[in-house]
């Protein structure tokens, strides 16, 4: 049996609503091979009642939850989760505004198990914006070799889609303390460490655009990215052409908001848009949001989901 831990962390301004549908979509996983789903939850600071209310709901289900008495940010509570963790094969992450497909755990599992030399993985998204519920996917790294090469550029997976070896926390303690840019080093000390990134190229996880999204992408968030860049990629490979593409970064950070926004959707940033007709069956690009929904509750009614799992289900 493998064993997979999950490592999830949430705070005072996340929806309810949100953190139910995150945890259902985790705990109706279809797997193919015998596996055990461990849930690791932080709880960055208080919340409000609503939102504790919901993570009490929840909190039988999982197998470990840890409070902290305040807020400190993310790579603080995954790395307390880190310390706290058992006898895990593999370790996914995922945040709880988001949802994850049924097959994703299954899907990257397989993949890891099929290519050994692998550390880290990742999976396309699909992007889904909050307020005009407008889908697109968003295209990663295309092989362990396009991972390394885009670095300079831009991540080569998505931070809350990845999957990482047991070995990869027996080597590096936990993420670096870098404010709001914990994900981009990691992937710079995961890489100076000789681990391997690959990518699933398939939209296996929903991510929201929410307001909040664009109010973090501050001249602070820029420049503090900026730093994080810089310092990686003189790690990595010393004095190169390259740190011309964290100036263009910090460039863009600089423009209006409108501008922004455009560049993000641009498709320097996200590839060749996928047909609808060749995405899974599950995942019909103009409806995402209302496929994953579906197949949540699908599973939890169909799979033999515990009474417990269905009742947090018809909650989302």
């Amino acid at each position: 049996m493998y064993k997979l831990g999950v490592l999830i962390s949430v705070y005072h301004d996340e929806s309810p609503d949100l953190f139910r549908r995150a945890i259902a979509s985790i705990l109706t996983q279809r797997m193919t091979v015998e596996a055990e789903i461990r849930v690791y939850l932080g709880v960055d600071g208080p919340v409000p009642e609503a939102l504790d209310l919901a993570i009490r709901e929840v909190e039988p289900l999982l197998y470990r939850v840890m409070r902290f008495p305040k807020n400190r940010g993310l790579a603080y509570v995954l790395n307390d989760l880190i310390r706290s963790r058992q006898d895990e094969d593999f370790y996914f992450r995922m945040d709880t505004d988001d949802v994850s497909h049924p097959e994703r755990f299954d899907k990257q599992l397989h993949y890891m198990r099929a290519h050994p030399e692998v550390d880290v993985l990742g999976t396309d998204i699909v992007e889904t914006d909050a307020a005009s519920a407008k889908s697109h996917v968003v295209h990663f790294a295309d092989n362990p070799v396009d991972a390394r090469r885009r670095i300079s550029r831009r991540v080569p997976v998505a931070h809350p889609t990845v999957s990482f070896r047991a070995r990869v926390f027996d080597k590096i303690a936990g993420y670096p303390l870098t404010h709001l840019n914990e994900d981009i080093a990691m992937w710079f000390a995961c890489l100076q460490a000789g681990f391997i990134f690959d990518n699933v190229a398939e939209p296996l996880y929903e991510f929201r655009i929410s307001k909040q999204f664009w109010a973090r992408r501050s001249l602070q968030k820029a420049w503090l990215e900026f730093s994080t860049y810089c310092a990686g990629l003189w790690a990595l490979e010393g004095v190169s052409w390259k740190f011309c593409f964290p100036l263009l970064r910090l460039g863009l950070r600089l423009i209006p908001g409108p501008l922004q926004k455009l560049a993000y959707r641009s498709m320097w940033r996200t590839g060749h848009p996928i047909p609808a007709s060749q995405s899974s069956e599950f995942f019909a690009l103009n409806r995402a949001l209302v496929g994953f929904q579906s197949s949540i509750k699908v599973e939890a009614e169909m799979e033999g989901a515990s009474e417990d799992v269905k009742e947090i289900v018809k909650r989302t």
